[in-house]
């Protein structure tokens, strides 16, 4: 028998860390740029913009990125993009016009599609395909943390005195650090996993050098998860200002508890996916997806004795969902895809995630504005995204299960 392995090494320790440095980074810009262009330019267009180019340049790097990453080295890419994040973010202090700012985005954007791509097949490469859900959890800790102490620290920075200056030398110092973090990454590559004759030595053409096909099904169902709650992500801030009369310091205290519940999830999920199947997460995920929808569309509407507490709830099972699905659909795309193409694999899972937020979040903004009130734009969306989580939960059990997934590998 042989000796039984571990993908705590000091690799997917580095990794994560250079992750983390990358989600802190992105954390604390998301919250301060739209005050910035306030700020700066009396522009609260310019701010909605600017998280606009970010999540263009990530969507096409984490498209293009996997080729790119298979011939530069993850190693390599991850610390070339880390100090290019950083270079981007100090072009807000020396040159602070509009179109450098806008231009700053997509860079950031850029690296952030390629490092999150690096980074997780590093995590493939140096994880047993049987710990691949808890290995995939515990890389995902670092997005909860940044959640949570991202924002905290940016406002502490820029403080009361608009001290932005300050903020994005914090930020573009923590992206370096990224940099410093992934030079210290060594591990031996993964060994190819046997294959049938028929996909042997196969050749990829067209579309397919940026898309790996065995990815695909847990990839587009993600994206159609990663939808279902969009809106919330999006949108909980003004809605709990607008129609539960909630302060800012009161709306915080959603993502901290969102925050809690992921970090207390992944400690136990993985694990459990990787005995008992990742069904055995997925499905109640999508449950707390549902319940979260289902609260706010009928139980959180106005102000009253228990807005607050259910508020917070939802807060909660936001937690629950993310980080009970993101991690085991993510471990299905790369287990179930060729060890040398992990790169493709998690470039195919992350670029549709990020594509799925952008397409949902601006319908939705639409139906909200176009609604007859507030309340029954708000509802009507609620209600829409717990209807495509549900098509979200029958296509998992469907297509995700052992046997529809080992019927798909010997073909």
């Amino acid at each position: 028998m042989s000796k039984k392995t571990t993908f705590l090494t000091v690799a997917f320790v580095l990794v994560s860390l250079s992750m983390l440095c990358q989600n802190l980074a992105t954390q604390m810009l998301n919250v301060t740029l739209s005050p910035f262009a306030s700020y700066m330019w009396n522009s609260k267009t310019l701010g909605g913009l600017l998280t606009s180019f970010f999540n263009i340049g990530s969507i096409v790097m984490a498209f293009l990125s996997g080729p790119m990453i298979q011939k530069v080295g993850k190693k390599t890419s991850i610390v070339i993009f880390s100090l290019l994040y950083a270079a981007a973010t100090v072009l807000f202090i020396l040159m602070p016009t509009e179109s450098v700012s806008m231009g700053a985005r997509v860079l950031q954007g850029i690296a952030k599609g390629v490092i999150t791509v690096a980074c997780a097949s590093v995590v493939a490469e140096v994880t047993p395909d049987e710990q691949m859900n808890q290995g995939m959890g515990i890389f995902g800790l670092g997005s909860t943390a940044a959640m949570a102490f991202g924002p905290m620290l940016a406002l502490t920075l820029v403080g009361d005195n608009n001290n932005y200056p300050a903020m994005f030398t914090g930020c573009a110092a923590i992206a370096a650090f990224g940099a410093l973090f992934a030079l210290g990454i060594k591990y031996k590559p993964k060994a190819a996993k046997e294959t049938s004759s028929a996909a042997a030595g196969k050749e990829y053409k067209g579309v397919w050098k940026l898309i790996e096909k065995a990815a695909l099904l847990p990839s587009i169902n993600h994206t159609i998860f990663f939808a279902s709650y969009a809106c919330v992500l999006v949108f909980i801030t003004v809605y709990a200002q607008e129609m539960l009369k909630l302060s800012s310091s009161q709306i915080s205290l959603f993502y901290t508890a969102a925050a809690i519940t992921m970090l207390i999830v992944r400690t136990f999920a993985g694990k459990i996916a990787d005995t008992r199947g990742e069904l055995a997460v997925i499905v109640p995920g999508h449950f707390a997806i549902i319940l979260l929808l289902m609260i706010l569309s009928f139980f959180c509407r106005e102000p009253g004795p228990l807005t607050y507490p259910l508020f917070l709830l939802c807060g909660a099972l936001y937690g629950v969902g993310s980080a009970c699905v993101q991690p085991s659909m993510n471990a299905i795309a790369i287990v179930d895809s060729p060890a040398e193409r992990s790169s493709i694999a998690n470039a195919t899972f992350y670029f549709m995630m990020d594509f799925g937020i952008l397409f949902s979040s601006s319908v939705f903004g639409q139906v909200i504005d176009k609604a007859a009130t507030p309340a029954s734009g708000y509802l009507i969306t609620y209600l829409c995204s717990a209807a495509i989580c549900v098509f979200s939960l029958l296509l998992a059990v469907t297509t995700l299960n052992r046997k529809a997934r080992q019927r798909r590998l010997t073909k």
